[in-house]
């Protein structure tokens, strides 16, 4: 056996030197190739970064620069197209070069929302005509305005597909290529919103001597749906008259749209965008992903990637100004707390700036990661030797190994196990030769088996012993388990039941405490909660009728299992009166549920509750009371628009049912159908927490009468949102009629103070000369032709001394009042003089009328002028009826008169009426709507009747409607005259 273990032995050593000296060798020789390998990588990645980095700076430039020169010519295109259109619309508009008979019928126009005409959907061309220009001169239907749709057309695709091609005239008429804009929005729009725009005003001769096209952006264009820049030129007919704007829409975000989504350099570099700022340094093009890598808050939620930015965001137009600072070409520049690699060129044509920006370090980082990459191939490269030389000289010793253990190292441990078993009594072991098929080698095979077999029962064992002991830990631990989760949920429900914030008591046959929490303890002011063991629930009520009334109740729904709560109060330890809210349910959960296995009450303090409630409640009364005491009208409205409150003021002027106050926007149908409009405006900016000032407005009363209210409002607002609008209404109807009355009065004594003086001289003047001309016909013979002249001359003399006694009654300088002549004299001498009922003419006269003295002159003149409009009205087919009668105290029409009885002398015809825009004029001196002519009017009559009838104290007021009549009211005061019955004659 010494031999036999002294050859094993050597094998091993020998195989384990010769191992250590192959592996030494392998390392020694990757170490050598690796380092080389590396130096060599280091070196060439260095070159191809420096490389690399310089070529991606000169590409940078050159794509800016080429970006830049295309897009400079195609804006160049857009505005030699719009200068077109404006030389289109001056030639064939303004300079009548065109005949008119060679362009289409200009189509008619129908009113549209806000007081705008609107030409048909069928048409290519969007027409309107907005408010504030020259409407009242209807346009002809051979107007030289449709020689320009073919040339609307022509412009808008000659620019670009999605273009639109405009002109807007001083006049208000527009017309808009192609009729997809948004016909709502330009309606609402009026002249004076239009000059005010930028891009108009940009235009115009002031801002634009030398009549260039003007490009502006439109930062957000509601009616385009966007953002969109416009290249605006003036219309300047031939005579250097500015007529309008002529100019064509570009969405910027279509002409961009491929650089919102392209790098500069490679997709290899992250953060790489374009942008595009005018010359205010506003951005104009800026990508949504570039706000959050600027490190600007986003703002717009919501919007895409090729949103254009709003100049509301300061950080962004603060980076902007910066890049305007650059040179052009590639520099560096500090934006969002990166350095960023920055390459722009300046468009000549329009003074914007085209850029691109690449972040210095994401650049950076890609070409560290190129160095890093060549880096890990060449130390990749050196341990792939080493690892081949270590599976070369692993290879080397399994070859020598399985050769060294087939012919040496297995014979000789099997010659070992064999003397093993000798030394232990095998004695036929020794005589076993250890190879071939002889007895020992088949002995040691059997040998073999039985100990496989030995081995195979011994895990079977070893098995089964694991798994029982396996089944008992199991079942062990899942015991173990549960007896913790128990533990844990008795104790989580004792610190529950324990720290509550409200109170729990547990009853026993539903009427004695049992258990109680300290909460409950300290509603009830008891020290613990086991002094309340054992107490009875008849102790906590008030009173024993209350324990029989309410008790006896909730008592009856314990029973059949039904979960009761009240709020209710309890009884304290020392006597005081609790507001509780109290919940109880029997715990057994059958029905009918076991009392005797206990009742659980849930108890919480709400005195404080009550306290706040009854404080809202008088609060609310106090509002209300003051809302009822107050001169206007009071009422809030919800966001539905129906009306919540209105105090008894605001019943009484609408007459409005309670029953209708939940019908949605019943609040908006008291206000003037015209004004409706402005009111949702208001309501809209209310609601969204913007701040109105008062305005004023036209509303409808339950009398169906106009009444002007000045409105004041505020938001409602309940947790942090608006729920609402709360308004007040104050009526100033009655302070505007007053105001106007005291304008007018004003005016006619600002004119009759001119004319007083001039008109005295005049009339001496005339005087004279009627004189003259009574002279002349005493010195010709009866048959004289001058004789006839001269007629001509004393009627035509007699003519203006009618005006100018008119304009002496008109000025303050005029004749005072004596008051010598009743009315109803002046009124039948009136009658007559018009001829009475032969020409149509009617008076009423009421028998109890008390007499009132006038100026007979002055008020028959007065009088004799409204007869006249009258009858010039009625064109002599209708009639015209005085009515004089006695206004009672406190009528709408005696209010001006200080709400005292007067007396009214009515003139109505059924004449053609007067039109509605032209009755705060009527009172003008020299301001008619007849034929101008010494015949027909000289816009004298009513201003001489109101200087009249305002010099005896009194008002006049008109009533007109278009197509309906007329009727004119004179209101006398009575001013202590005793009532005398007249008869009528």
């Amino acid at each position: 056996m010494g031999v036999i273990r002294f050859k094993s032995s050597i094998g091993v050593q020998l195989t384990v030197t010769l191992s250590m000296v192959l592996l030494l060798f392998a390392i020694l020789f990757a170490m050598f190739t690796t380092r080389h390998v590396q130096q060599f990588g280091d070196s060439f990645a260095e070159g191809a970064v420096h490389t690399l980095r310089h070529r991606v700076e000169l590409n940078l430039t050159e794509r800016v620069r080429q970006r830049a020169l295309h897009y400079d010519h195609f804006f160049k295109k857009v505005s030699e197209n719009s200068a077109l259109l404006a030389e289109k619309a001056r030639d064939l508009v303004f300079s009548g070069t065109h005949p008119a008979t060679l362009c289409d019928p200009f189509p008619p126009l129908s009113p549209g929302p806000s007081g705008a005409l609107m030409g048909s959907e069928a048409l290519p061309v969007f027409i309107m005509r907005l408010p504030g220009g020259d409407t009242r001169v209807p346009l002809p239907a051979d107007d030289r305005h449709a020689c320009l749709f073919p040339y609307l057309e022509i412009f808008g695709h000659a620019s670009m597909p999605t273009a639109a091609s405009y002109v807007i005239y001083t006049n208000g008429l527009s017309q808009y290529y192609p009729n997809t804009v948004s016909r709502e929005v330009f309606s609402a729009f009026s002249m004076d919103v239009i000059k005010g725009q930028r891009w108009f005003a940009a235009a115009t001769p002031t801002e634009n001597p030398t009549l260039s096209t003007v490009w502006t952006p439109v930062y957000k264009d509601d009616a385009m749906g966007g953002v969109v820049a416009t290249a605006s030129s003036p219309v300047v007919s031939k005579d250097g008259v500015f007529q309008g704007v002529a100019g064509i829409d570009l969405p910027l975000e279509g002409i961009f749209e491929s650089l919102l989504h392209e790098d500069a350099t490679s997709n290899d570099v992250e953060g790489t965008f374009w942008f595009l700022v005018d010359d205010r340094g506003i951005p104009l093009l800026l990508p949504k992903k570039a706000l959050s890598l600027l490190g600007v808050a986003d703002h717009e939620k919501g919007s895409d990637g090729g949103s254009l930015l709003a100049s509301t965001l300061p950080g962004v137009r603060r980076y902007a100004h910066g890049v305007l600072s650059l040179n052009k070409g590639v520099g560096r520049m500090e934006l969002g707390g990166r350095t960023w690699i920055i390459s722009h060129h300046v468009l000549p044509s329009m003074g914007w700036v085209l850029g691109a920006a690449v972040p210095d370090d994401a650049l950076f980082a890609g070409l560290e990661g190129t160095r890093t990459t060549y880096r890990q191939a060449t130390r990749r490269m050196g341990w792939e030797i080493v690892m081949a030389a270590v599976l070369f000289t692993a290879l080397a010793l399994g070859l020598f190994y399985c050769v060294l253990r087939e012919r040496l190292v297995r014979p000789l441990r099997m010659l070992e196990r064999q003397a093993r078993r000798v030394s232990r009594g095998d004695l036929d072991g020794k005589t076993v030769a250890l190879s071939g098929s002889d007895e020992m080698a088949r002995l040691a095979l059997s040998f073999d088996q039985m100990i496989a077999s030995l081995q195979e029962g011994r895990d079977f064992q070893d098995r089964t012993t694991d798994y029982l002991e396996a089944m008992v830990r199991t079942r062990t631990r899942e015991v173990e388990e549960k007896a913790r989760e128990l533990n844990t949920a008795v104790t989580e429900w004792t610190t529950i039941f324990s720290n509550s914030m409200v109170g729990i008591m547990l009853l026993k046959g539903g009427r004695t405490l049992w258990k109680a929490n300290d909460r409950m303890a300290e509603i009830l002011g008891y020290d613990s909660p086991e002094e309340m063991e054992g107490l009875s629930m008849r102790e906590l009520h008030v009173s024993e009728e209350a324990f029989r009334r309410y008790g006896a109740h909730h008592y009856d729904a314990l029973v059949h299992g039904v979960r009761t709560q009240i709020d209710y109060r309890l009884k304290r330890r020392d006597g005081s009166v609790v507001w509780c809210s109290l919940s109880g349910k029997a715990v057994d959960a059958h029905v009918p549920p076991d009392l005797n296995k206990g009742v659980l009450w849930v108890v919480d303090d709400i005195t404080e509750r009550k306290v706040s409630e009854q404080a809202i409640r008088e609060s609310e009364e106090r509002f209300r009371e003051m809302a009822e005491l107050l001169p206007c009208i009071v009422c809030e409205v919800d966001l539905a628009l129906r009306v919540t409150y209105v105090n008894s003021l605001g019943l009484e002027a609408f007459q409005i049912r309670p029953e209708d106050f939940q019908t949605p926007g019943i609040a908006l149908e008291a206000f003037h159908p015209d004004d409706r409009q402005r009111v949702m405006g208001r309501v809209e900016i209310t609601l969204a927490g913007g701040e109105v000032d008062p305005t004023e407005y036209r509303m409808i009363n339950g009398d169906g009468e106009e009444i002007r209210v000045l409105f004041h409002s505020a938001p409602i607002i309940r947790n942090s949102a608006v729920v609402g609008i709360r308004a007040s209404l104050a009526d100033v109807t009655e302070y505007r009629a007053l105001q106007e009355t005291l304008l007018k009065q004003g005016k006619l004594d600002l004119i009759g103070s001119f004319i007083g003086g001039i008109a005295h001289d005049f009339n001496n003047m005339l005087a004279v000369l009627l004189g003259r001309v009574e002279l002349a016909g005493l010195c010709l013979d009866e048959g004289a032709p001058a004789r006839k002249h001269l007629a001509t001359m004393e009627e035509t003399l007699q003519r203006a001394r009618d005006l100018v006694a008119r304009l002496i009654a008109l000025s303050t300088r005029g004749e005072e009042v004596e008051p010598t002549v009743p009315i109803q004299d002046v009124l039948r001498r009136c009658v007559k003089d018009a001829g009475g009922a032969a020409s149509g003419v009617y008076l009423e006269l009421s028998p109890d009328m008390p007499r009132v003295t006038v100026d007979g002159p002055q008020m028959g003149q007065a009088i004799d002028a409204v007869v006249k409009n009258a009858l010039e009205a009625c064109d002599g087919k209708g009639e015209v009826r005085i009515r004089c009668t006695c206004l009672e105290k406190g009528h709408k029409r005696a209010s001006a008169l200080g709400g005292a009885s007067c007396l009214e002398v009515a003139v109505r015809d059924r004449g053609r009426g007067i039109a509605e825009e032209h009755l705060p004029h009527i009172f003008d001196p020299y301001y008619t709507t007849k034929e101008r002519s010494s015949r027909k009017g000289m816009g004298f009559g009513l201003a001489v009747t109101h200087a009249v009838v305002t010099r005896h104290g009194g008002t006049l007021t008109v009533d007109s409607r278009l197509g309906e009549g007329t009727t004119v009211y004179l209101c006398l005061p009575l001013g202590g005259v005793k009532p005398e019955p007249v008869s009528e004659a």
